[in-house]
């Protein structure tokens, strides 16, 4: 399903029937990605080991869109047509240096390094200035308006965004008491880049360039050997949020700025061999885009994460493993669920080697749809199932896997952006299948995936033949 843009009304609206698509027939999607990974890594002494790697991936979408806007209760909405053709390339590269030494009674591991993505974003559109009348609830089947205002052309996309992220990483982990106290110092330097682009030229008014060294810092305490109590405090530099792509605001699809986020958490990790989880407690600071009184989308807010986190994991009889956790959060804010509680579940099928059944049930909490906390989504609850199949081909790993989403056929609105502007729709009952195989060559490493397109299932209606 679509996404639904509720900018007009003061309520969430009530989810429609997944046995009909409210999308138009002439909307669709394709999306591509393609990447490939180089690693090396080199043992200096018994102590010290140098390791690089090399990365890059290509990012392709087209479609046709006309996402509905919605109008009243009873589902009436416009929507336009909207041709779309973004595509983003991504270099990455790293170096490390790591190694081992004491100083007296205390031990030390080091880590020295460089990492850098730079990322070039193109867009081509064509898309309609008038709009078409539907309703979302007996989908109407609509002709596409006409697209008659275009944004480059499809086959030389023009370039909307670029930017570049860099960084030095200096730490030392001290080791005491034969490493049951463990101290972590370090210090990174980061520097990003931004710069945006409107009609293909670059807008000078919207560069965006920072640097900055940010404390490490950590520790690790474990009184007995099963059980581990930590803290620990990190900072980050990483590119804003990036504006919405529709005439809500006046800079659409804009990098917004550059973000500076810190991360507290303290807790206590036990793991008694086949089982073993953790308690956590956590607060997260980062800027977080707004619209502005001058209708300009920008980092105008800031967001406060508070709450506590457990997950439980192991494999409490062979071949059976599992993997549960929950998330309270104190500070809601819009678009986040107040809590969040997910459990998996694997078992290895006998006698095919590589064969495992999985499961995946996941809670998402409630949700605030617009800052002034006027409207929410509904809590949803979902049920994943799949199989997966590992063996080797010619000394490579493959992977093998197919799985059905939703199965209990649960209508929910899974989210909502961080404008409030457009409600996400939940998952149908679909299935698909995905394949993945690790290629060693020379030591170095590729990594290859193919996955098919999801195959929708849905009810026919009284008048379909």
């Amino acid at each position: 399903m679509q996404d639904i843009n509720i900018s007009g009304v003061d309520f969430i609206p009530a989810v429609p029937s997944n046995s009909r698509n409210y999308s138009q027939q002439w909307v669709y999607s394709d999306m591509e990605s393609e990447f490939g990974i180089a690693r090396a890594e080199y043992d200096l002494s018994d102590s010290w080991t140098a390791y690089a790697g090399l990365g890059a991936q290509h990012a392709y979408e087209t479609g046709n869109y006309g996402t509905p806007k919605l109008l009243n209760r009873e589902g009436d909405a416009t929507h336009q047509h909207l041709q779309y053709q973004p595509r983003a390339g991504q270099h990455e590269r790293h170096g490390w240096l790591r190694g081992n030494f004491d100083t007296g009674f205390i031990s030390h591991k080091v880590n020295v390094g460089y990492s850098a993505r730079t990322t070039n974003a193109k867009n081509a559109y064509n898309m309609s200035l008038t709009s078409a009348n539907i309703n979302i609830y007996p989908p109407d089947e609509d002709a596409a308006p006409p697209a008659n205002f275009a944004g480059g052309t499809f086959s030389d996309s023009l370039t909307t965004a670029r930017s570049r992220t860099q960084g030095y990483l200096l730490s030392d982990t001290l080791g005491l008491f034969d490493d049951s106290l463990l101290l972590t110092v370090g210090a990174r330097h980061q520097k990003v880049w931004v710069r945006n682009y409107n009609s293909g030229a670059e807008d000078t008014a919207s560069r965006y360039t920072n640097s900055r060294w940010m404390p490490t810092y950590g520790v690790v305490y474990k009184p007995w050997q099963s059980i581990s109590l930590y803290a620990n405090h990190t900072e980050a530099l990483q590119l804003g949020a990036v504006a919405p792509r529709n005439d809500t605001v006046i800079n659409p699809g804009a990098i917004t700025g550059i973000a500076h986020s810190k991360q507290n958490e303290v807790g206590v990790k036990g793991d008694f061999g086949r089982i073993g989880g953790t308690l956590s407690l956590f607060e997260i600071k980062k800027p977080s885009g707004m619209i502005g009184a001058d209708g300009a989308y920008g980092m105008n807010g800031e967001q406060r994460h508070r709450g506590i986190e457990t997950n439980l994991f192991g494999e409490p009889v062979l071949g059976f493993r599992l993997n549960a956790s929950a998330t309270y959060d104190c500070k809601q804010a819009v678009g986040v669920p107040r809590d969040n509680y997910t459990l998996g579940v694997e078992y290895d099928i006998k006698p095919l080697e590589g064969l495992t059944a999985t499961a995946l049930i996941s809670h998402s909490g409630s949700q605030w749809a617009d800052a002034a906390n006027s409207k929410k989504i509904d809590s949803y609850t979902t049920l994943d199932l799949g199989l997966r199949y590992r063996t080797r081909l010619n000394q490579n790993d493959m992977v093998w896997r197919v799985g059905i989403e939703n199965v209990t056929n649960e209508k929910y609105w899974a989210n909502v952006d961080d404008t409030g502007i457009y409600l996400i729709a939940g998952r149908w009952p679909h299935a698909g299948s995905r394949g993945d195989l690790r290629l060693l060559i020379g030591g170095a490493e590729r990594i290859t995936e193919r996955s098919t397109r999801s195959v929708f299932f849905r009810a026919k209606e009284p008048d379909e033949k």
